[in-house]
């Protein structure tokens, strides 16, 4: 998930990088939160107040998903089948956002798909395990709740979905509207089964609590298509696991 925000960080918060130091940002010198140097993921929760949940959050995403045990969590059920409306890329990712009517539902709660966008590698790992993509399905309730849908993707045959979104992206920077073939259809897992927890934004502000369900029948994705990921990218685009705490992680399924 994700979020964009210009930030300062002085020369002195640079020097002593994790430290705690609580000096105010200074205007003269931008760094930008990403994935490697000054703003990366181990210094997101110093280069601004906004971003204090990435260093004190207790429901940080992602994790390792270990340790999870059956539980009582409602159904799931995927309706999607609308073409998007746009699709963004910032420098870190290639974002494709929806209109209404591609919904994501548990229980009697229905949530909306807002956009979707990869990570590479995975984001979450699997009993220790990581994966080569991770697809994030951001969405959102009436009362502005977030639920996302993890998919993962292993090497293996080529992703029709994934090179639907390398085919539509722009140049950085750019974003493009209209006769965007890019059906929400094709985010649809290959069953119910899922991994259910309490967690967070992966990318600043890192803000709580978001439902995560990380699905756990894996796609496919071909090396080649990993490389072009990385090269819209940037490189590596993905934020380490994060500590568990004492939270549960419960083993779901149900209609699809």
């Amino acid at each position: 998930m994700v979020g964009r925000l210009l930030v300062r960080l002085s020369p002195a918060v640079l020097a002593t990088g994790c430290g705690g130091s609580s000096q105010a940002p200074d205007a003269d010198d931008a760094v930008e939160w990403g994935y490697e140097g000054p703003g990366s993921p181990e210094n997101w929760a110093f280069l601004s107040a906004e971003y204090a949940l990435c260093g004190d959050g207790r429901q940080q995403s992602p994790i390792d998903i270990t340790g999870y045990e059956t539980g009582d969590g409602a159904s799931i059920t995927f309706s999607y089948g609308g073409d998007a409306t746009a699709v963004r890329n910032d420098g870190k990712f290639v974002h494709v956002d929806y209109g209404p009517g591609n919904t994501f539902s548990v229980g009697r709660q229905v949530f909306e798909l807002r956009s979707a966008h990869l990570h590479s590698p995975s984001e979450h790992l699997i009993d220790g395990v990581s994966f080569a993509a991770e697809m994030h399905l951001v969405h959102e309730g009436v009362d502005g709740d977030l639920a996302v849908v993890g998919l993962l993707f292993r090497l293996g045959g080529p992703s029709a979905m994934v090179q639907g979104v390398l085919d539509a992206a722009p140049a950085a920077g750019a974003r493009v509207t209209g006769g965007v073939a890019l059906d929400a259809g094709g985010y649809t897992p290959e069953g119910p089964d899922h991994y259910r927890y309490d967690g967070s934004k992966t990318t600043p502000p890192c803000d709580e609590p978001v439902d995560w369900y990380v699905m756990r029948q894996p796609k496919t994705i071909s090396a080649e298509q990993v490389d072009g990921l990385l090269a819209l990218s940037g490189g590596p685009n993905n934020r380490p696991v994060q500590p568990r705490g004492g939270r549960r992680i419960i083993l779901g399924g149900g209609p699809s």
